[in-house]
């Protein structure tokens, strides 16, 4: 059977001096999914999508970023100055991606930045800045951390969870943080001092996110094998189900 055919979006560096623009995105991505048994496809933004573009992809990844999203999609003022701020034209994409994944049923993986998306582009809004908007929350930059996981998602983490698969532990590296959840979603995964860290639509066949970066966890990190493998059974399914 031909290999898993995965989307994911890709990462933007402006022009400089001597270097041109470039779309890029971490290889831990690729190696994240390809271990899975997919092959990957980079998505950059830069043309106007249609629907019948995509017909090809088994699943959608929104991969997370150093910029932020523009307060604006969340209709708020920016009040973390100074800001770097994801282009605009990145976060139209990847809602066309969101609202394509909503009406076909293809399942949705958002990473870090992309699962701010996601529950942007549900209503949702965003802390601007952690360290200086909750000083007394956990590290979230460079650091790691116990998530205690919800219901839909204990028993993926199988014998390796902590407490009695309550909890597991997972890398940090993001300032900005899920303020107001987004419609439809449900809790899945939150850290000891209340952020949301992972949530799902129960109503989608995979629509899905994660603060963390699981691609880049250990290898052997089950977890994060379970949350991926669980991704590209959904992928699998729609596979089968656009064919047949």
């Amino acid at each position: 059977m031909n290999p898993l055919l995965i989307g994911i979006t890709t990462d933007y560096a402006p022009a400089e001096p001597g270097r041109d623009p470039r779309f890029f995105l971490k290889t831990s991505y690729v190696t994240y999914f390809q271990n899975g048994g997919a092959l990957v496809v980079l998505l950059p933004f830069s043309y106007a999508p249609h629907q019948e573009d995509f017909g090809f992809l088994d699943g959608i990844v929104l991969s997370g970023s150093g910029p932020d999203i523009p307060p604006r999609f969340y209709n708020e003022e920016t009040t973390f100055l100074p800001g770097n701020w994801m282009p605009e034209e990145r976060v139209e994409f990847e809602f066309f991606l969101i609202s394509l994944s909503e009406r076909k049923g293809i399942p949705l993986f958002g990473i870090c930045g992309g699962f701010q998306t996601m529950n942007v582009f549900r209503g949702g809004t965003l802390v601007q800045d952690l360290p200086s908007m909750r000083p007394d929350g956990n590290a979230h930059q460079d650091s790691e951390h116990d998530v205690t996981l919800g219901d839909g998602w204990r028993e993926l983490a199988g014998s390796k969870g902590i407490a009695g698969l309550d909890r597991v532990r997972v890398n940090s590296f993001h300032h900005q943080g899920i303020n107001r959840l987004g419609k439809q979603l449900k809790v899945e995964a939150v850290s000891g001092d209340g952020l949301v860290e992972g949530f799902r639509d129960p109503d989608h066949p995979f629509f899905a996110g994660v603060q963390w970066h699981p691609e880049r966890m250990p290898s052997g990190d089950s977890f994060s094998q379970s949350l991926r493998n669980h991704f590209l059974d959904a992928c699998r399914l729609y596979r089968n189900g656009r064919r047949s």
